[in-house]
């Protein structure tokens, strides 16, 4: 290769109890580009996705999957990439790869087992832009899947109702509610711009924005049969105000809780949580990867929707890997409509 240098964000520090991500966190290093031995090959990263799971990344006192990204450390961060150098003949070079390629222009990588199949593979038959395999084709398109068809078990006739409607999964999964027959889709959000764009764009029947609006009269007009299927990542009193809604056999689909995931003074869960014996409801939390078996199929429906129109892929770019701390910025600032994006090299 005729690169030599790897530019690289490396943890510098872990954040203060409340204080935001910034590249105060992070270290800007260059390093010489990984060289491949036996069954190993070299990525050049194109695009990276920051989602709000970095926050965990860097919170010791924090339960996460992944554990915490030690300081002196690449960042931890998925993204779609380039092979560029290979000793493996099963990954050549100038194919596609998704995985975890870090804050990082050129990141090492080895084969990983069939559990890791959705999150790390080689793509086959990739689709433009590749960032789609960033949402709707990868993780945030599978959660939206999942959590519809499975932990809320979406029927045709149901009256829907999506927190964090404008973000990378809410966004996918109030699309899925209407392509799966829900009578009426709402969508919750934190402007009035991204309310319309959720009606205009995506087809979301309403939108209402939780930041200025009385949401519980505004839940009320809007179900008042009640919520059938409440698609929730926020939690905090978002949750609690839509349990307050739910009709009688009503889903709720957990699969975030980010109003409170990281605020150390949040130690009550919510008051109208008896609402679910009252309605004989059910509350499932999930974890998309508990469905690794099942990715091929969630790919082929979301590939078919994507090719059909009904599933429209929405980003929100950010320009430059020296742009990364501020692309996280934006996703925690509730500044992004759509999978937040950012760009790292061209091909």
């Amino acid at each position: 290769m005729s690169e030599t240098r790897n530019r690289q964000w490396r943890v510098a520090r872990y954040p203060e109890a409340d204080e935001p991500i910034s590249s105060a966190l992070f270290e800007w290093v260059e390093r010489s580009v990984p060289e491949p031995t036996d069954d190993q090959f070299v990525v050049k990263t194109l695009y990276l996705a920051p989602g709000p799971a970095l926050r965990g990344y860097l919170d010791v006192s924090h339960q996460q999957f992944l554990g915490n990204v030690p300081v002196g450390e690449v960042m931890r961060g998925r993204g779609i990439g380039v092979i560029v150098s290979s000793k493996n003949s099963d990954y050549t070079v100038g194919e596609y790869f998704v995985g975890s390629l870090g804050w990082q222009d050129y990141s090492l990588q080895q084969p990983r087992g069939k559990e890791f199949v959705f999150s790390t593979k080689k793509i086959s038959s990739p689709l433009r832009p590749l960032s789609l395999e960033l949402g709707i084709l990868g993780q945030s398109g599978a959660t939206a899947y999942f959590g519809m068809l499975e932990a809320g078990r979406i029927k045709a006739g149901d009256n829907v109702l999506v927190s964090a409607a404008a973000g990378g999964v809410g966004s996918a999964a109030g699309q899925i509610a209407r392509i799966k027959g829900a009578a009426k889709v709402v969508g919750l959000a934190g402007s009035d711009k991204k309310c319309q764009w959720l009606i205009n764009t995506l087809g979301f029947d309403r939108a209402i924005n939780y930041k200025t609006a009385d949401l519980n009269d505004q839940l009320a007009k809007e179900f008042p049969k009640g919520i059938d299927l409440f698609f929730d990542s926020v939690g905090g009193d978002i949750l609690n105000t839509g349990l307050a809604h739910i009709s009688l056999n009503a889903r709720v689909a957990v699969c975030g809780f980010i109003s409170t995931d990281y605020d150390p003074n949040a130690d009550t869960g919510p008051i109208n949580y008896r609402n679910l014996l009252y309605q004989r409801a059910t509350m499932q939390g999930f974890i998309v990867f508990d469905y690794w078996e099942r990715f091929a199929e969630a790919e082929q429906a979301l590939r078919q929707w994507h090719s059909s129109g009904e599933l429209i892929f929405c980003e929100d770019l950010s320009d430059g890997l020296e742009n990364m701390p501020q692309a996280v910025e934006d996703l925690f600032a509730g500044n992004n409509s759509g999978v937040k994006i950012c760009w790292v090299n061209n091909e």
